[in-house]
């Protein structure tokens, strides 16, 4: 009982504190004489209990409570066309989580049970056709890159054929506490004709990688893209996409054929998600074992079709398979990976005629694996999300994920069945409270005597 009050305070106070800075929101204006302000807040609150586990493996916390607070600022001075921009989010375990725990999560990690990340915070100014942007931010290049340093871009350099991006600084490891190593890259674009491009990306860091590629729309329905990459100085991947759409039926039909290339166990890294496994991980992580992943390809084609005077309603279907390399000795990889075929189909409810402020979707997927008789090699999922308007202000939600089996993956007989339901409170088009219950169990779960987790979460989202 002094649980539960102690909750009911918390989110009482939390929620009183949300409408206040709601009050102040709908007095101070955006513009400044000096400039303009945009600021996004989203504070969270969240509470998750479950049984008291039963095994000696596992402390018997049995709930948790958690605060976030997620910020986002960007301003512009008018005079000198200077914007800043910024996201950060600070996470505080409010009631300590036990070594062991089920409720252990990154932000125990942290001293004091809290970590503050700043994903990016820069200022960016344009000239003319060039912008420069200083500070901490992400490049989209061959890798995803998040450092500290600058970023140079340039649009239609010489014509309207060519565009670069120039960067380096820095690395930033927000989960790790590494060697703050200098990386780099360069981005370049070339358009000789209209809806014709080609690219070049690269990202140098220990070692170097490359990707290339190809965007082409012959004609307003069709479109062609295709890339390869080298990672770490070495063939990693290649991808093909074709969508055609036809104009009378609206039909949508796509290809993707994706190739993986052998991923070596020794010197596999992704930057800063990846790191060698040795003796002494504890003390120097280099790098990250992602697992051992032979060559494969994909083949995926998909099929949209929305429904013929009833706007608002598709319908999609689905099917992708996957053929395993040979390793050279004539065996498969059984464990993180296989041979395999997925069906999947569903649809789409939006806004439809018969049931305005609705959305709903609903899907199903069935895979079939080729793997050892040891191991289970089918399973089914289904998923349904749905949202309501109710009146102008309110909204609710729910919807549930169901799997019968863990396929293509290390473990087995993992099933897992997930549920939510969310209720909305708009006090204008950018600023809700909303509260959200969610329910998780998995076989997993109940290894440890535990039947699942309840999380509830109260949270409020403010832009002025």
């Amino acid at each position: 009982m002094k649980i539960k009050w102690k909750i009911s305070k918390i989110i009482f106070a939390l929620f009183t504190f949300m409408l206040f800075f709601s009050f102040l929101s709908t007095i101070y204006a955006h513009d400044f004489s000096w400039g303009k302000i945009d600021l996004q807040s989203t504070t969270k609150y969240r509470y998750q209990w479950s049984d008291t586990p039963d095994k000696d493996l596992l402390a018997d916390d049995t709930n948790d409570q958690d605060i976030y607070e997620i910020l986002s600022l960007d301003a512009v001075q008018s005079n000198s066309g200077v914007n800043f921009s910024m996201l950060g989010k600070y996470a505080k375990d409010l009631d300590g989580t036990s070594d062991g725990s089920i409720f252990q999560d990154y932000i125990d990690t942290g001293t004091n049970r809290q970590k503050l990340d700043v994903y990016y915070a820069y200022l960016e100014k344009e000239f003319n056709n060039v912008s420069v942007r200083l500070g901490r931010q992400y490049a989209y290049s061959s890798e995803i890159v998040n450092f500290d340093g600058a970023w140079i871009r340039g649009d239609n350099v010489g014509g309207k054929w060519f565009n670069f991006e120039v960067f380096g600084g820095r690395i930033v490891q927000t989960y790790s506490n590494l060697d703050k190593d200098f990386i780099g890259g360069v981005n370049l674009e070339i358009d000789p004709f209209k809806n014709l491009s080609f690219y070049i990306d690269s990202v140098f860091y220990q070692e170097n990688s490359y990707e290339v590629g190809t965007y082409w729309k012959p004609t307003d329905n069709i479109k062609v893209r295709g890339n390869f990459a080298f990672i770490n100085d070495s063939s990693r991947s290649w991808s093909l996409d074709v969508m055609g759409t036809c104009p009378v039926t609206k039909t949508t039909l796509s290809l993707n054929i994706y190739k993986r290339y052998t991923v070596p166990v020794d010197d596999d890294f992704l930057f800063d998600y990846t790191s060698t496994i040795d003796s002494n991980i504890g003390d120097d992580i280099k790098r990250f074992y992602l697992a051992r992943e032979l060559g494969y390809v994909d083949y995926t084609l998909t099929l949209t079709q929305p429904i013929p005077n009833q706007e608002g309603i598709n319908v999609f279907v689905g099917f992708t398979k996957r053929d395993m390399s040979d390793n050279g000795d004539g065996i498969y990889e059984k464990l993180y990976n296989t041979d395999f075929y997925r069906v999947t189909f569903g649809f789409n409810i939006d806004n439809w005629d018969k049931l305005k402020g609705t959305n709903l979707s609903f899907g199903y997927s069935y895979w079939k694996e080729q793997r050892s008789s040891y191991y289970e090699g089918s399973s089914k999922s289904f998923y349904a999300d749905l949202e309501q308007e109710i009146g102008e202000k309110l909204e609710a939600g729910a919807g549930f994920y169901y799997k019968t089996e863990d396929v293509n993956g290390l473990v087995e007989g993992e099933a897992s069945h997930n549920y939510y339901a969310n209720l909305k409170y708009k006090f204008s088009k950018e600023k809700y409270a909303e509260l959200k219950y969610e329910y998780e169990t998995d076989d997993y779960y109940h290894e440890f005597g535990i039947s699942g987790v309840n999380a509830l979460t109260a949270s409020i989202h403010l832009t002025w």
